[in-house]
């Protein structure tokens, strides 16, 4: 079988068909392979690596799960952060079809929806006098009697320091939340 190679031509290059080279091609036949072609190949064989040690610390003691601090880091993904106020609710969106209610939170508000769902702080009965109640109740000590020396040098109850750490001093949640853990709350 002969072909002609036009490929000039497909090119957009005017050519002779005379001057065009020919390309024979053959047919395949098994029997014309030569030993070495027909012989089979081995699979390459992938190196064997390293194996790679982890090690895996000893079983931590019993960590508390119930601590304010647990409650906070868990409650400030929940809602966005307000400032000088307990709980906000805010409503985004200026065309009906694209209005949507947010509420925000200050790290009180925070510990409490971590510790009661997000969806706690949206009741109506929801105050500061029954977060500090509640949360009193679970962590196990009263969060509006028990006095801390905060950060800043402040003699504080615990639950008032908590959310003027946030407001006054601009602190964030996480970092009040690393506060927390430090004094064992």
């Amino acid at each position: 079988m002969t072909i002609l190679a036009n490929l000039p031509r497909f090119l957009g290059r005017r050519t002779n068909p005379t001057t065009a080279a020919a390309l024979t091609v053959q047919p395949y036949h098994s029997s014309g392979l030569s030993l070495v072609e027909h012989r089979e190949r081995p699979l390459p064989v992938p190196q064997k690596s390293t194996p790679i040690i982890i090690n895996i610390p000893q079983a931590q003691p019993y960590v508390q799960v119930n601590t304010l601090s647990n409650f906070l880091r868990i409650g400030r993904m929940y809602h966005p952060l307000c400032r000088n106020t307990f709980v906000e609710r805010v409503q985004i969106g200026y065309y009906a079809y694209e209005r949507r209610e947010e509420w925000r939170t200050c790290a009180l508000a925070a510990a409490y929806a971590g510790a009661f769902g997000p969806q706690s702080i949206e009741k109506p009965e929801f105050s500061y006098s029954m977060a500090v109640w509640r949360l009193s109740q679970l962590v196990g000590f009263d969060m509006g009697q028990r006095q801390v020396v905060g950060p800043t040098g402040r003699q504080n109850n615990l639950a008032d320091e908590i959310i003027r750490l946030v407001d006054e001093n601009l602190w964030t949640r996480a970092g009040v939340a690393d506060w927390l853990a430090s004094l064992g709350f």
